[in-house]
């Protein structure tokens, strides 16, 4: 059963995310969590990617609560093939590729309602050459990093966003949210060139990940999204 499963979303997949969520919901009805747990892990990364980039915190997939936190990473590095080819500019508008990165972590992390799933999934995300980069670049410009980064105790955040993830990360891997703070006091405190410059190396960052892990299976996979 599980083999004419993981097909059948595979099929869908074809059509978009989309599709391939209408039917792990009908697995799910069907043959239940243990099913779809098994057809879930099953998917390659590139597939994975597919699949939720449809999703965000206010619609999570259902395969988020079953993505392993390996299945996680491998997507993680694949997501700067979502874009084309960034252009430096003092003037860049980033706003859209930092949402875009919410969208793909926050329900990632943040979905679960088990403590340890989520620091699992964090620290899975830190431990990764880019990840406080991008978990900075996601806080980048927005008017209460600084306060929330300078005095994280207490400090309000909105859940399911990178705030929260912000504050997952000072009460579960502090040494890292000293590395973040202190990069952005250095980001910052270089003016609004230096602002632009860390946006454009994160994102071109990501995208030369997304490319050392490409193969032509993957380039007849996934829809790319050019922002």
């Amino acid at each position: 059963m599980t083999t004419n499963n993981t097909l059948s979303v595979r099929e869908a997949l074809q059509s978009g995310a989309g599709a391939a969520e209408n039917q792990l919901a009908r697995i799910a009805g069907n043959a239940g969590d243990n099913q779809l747990a098994e057809v879930v892990a099953e998917f390659k990364p590139a597939e994975i990617a597919v699949m939720v980039s449809d999703a965000d915190m206010t619609k999570p997939s259902l395969a988020h609560a079953f993505i392993s936190p390996e299945q996680f990473i491998a997507a993680f590095s694949r997501l700067g093939a979502r874009w084309g080819e960034v252009q430096p500019s003092p003037t860049m508008d980033f706003v859209s590729f930092q949402r875009d990165v919410e969208d793909f972590l926050c329900p990632m992390i943040l979905t679960s309602e088990e403590p340890a799933r989520r620091i699992e999934m964090l620290s899975v995300l830190l431990d990764h050459e880019l990840g406080a980069d991008v978990l900075f670049f996601m806080a980048l410009n927005h008017k209460e990093t600084l306060a929330l980064l300078e005095r994280p105790h207490g400090y309000p955040f909105s859940t399911g966003t990178h705030q929260e993830l912000l504050a997952l990360t000072y009460e579960n891997r502090p040494e890292k949210f000293h590395e973040i703070a202190a990069m952005a006091l250095d980001v910052y405190g270089s003016g609004e060139e230096a602002v632009h410059e860390f946006a454009f190396s994160v994102l071109s960052a990501l995208h030369d990940e997304a490319a050392s892990h490409q193969t032509p299976e993957e380039t007849a996979t996934e829809e790319f999204i050019d922002i």
